[in-house]
């Protein structure tokens, strides 16, 4: 279904993929990623990415799948129900994980503490909003 739900009550691949598209930003400008520049970024074509964001594809290959995750820095699971309605996948959650596991070993853990405190902080004031994950 091209409105971002299925029959069963999940979320679709498209819907999916726009969040990332709505979510994410450019580094440096923050504005969001065209499909003609995550087509160019992917090695995917504009038109298949533009049929995968307007659900006219819904079963994309293992491989668009690896390269649109790869850019978009989310594990491939992201796009599926089971892993995404865990609440794992989120693709916020993801970024803060790989980069906290990029501080150096020696990093002083107040400043790991300072980011688990600014994650929950952020869980927190999207509950109270009623703003849930994708």
């Amino acid at each position: 279904m091209a409105d971002g739900g299925r029959a069963d009550g999940s979320t679709s691949f498209a819907a999916r993929l726009r969040h990332l598209f709505d979510t994410r930003r450019r580094p440096g400008g923050g504005k969001p990623y065209s499909p003609d520049e995550v087509a160019r970024a992917t090695g995917l074509s504009t038109s298949y990415v533009n049929y995968l964001l307007s659900g006219e594809r819904d079963n994309p290959t293992r491989s668009a799948i690896q390269q649109l995750a790869n850019f978009f820095r989310v594990p491939p699971g992201y796009f599926f129900d089971a892993v995404a309605e865990e609440g794992e996948g989120d693709p916020d959650l993801e970024t803060i994980t790989v980069l906290a596991r990029r501080m150096p070993p020696g990093a002083p853990r107040a400043s790991l503490r300072a980011i688990v405190e600014q994650v929950a902080a952020l869980e927190a004031r999207n509950k109270g909003t009623g703003r849930g994950r994708a």
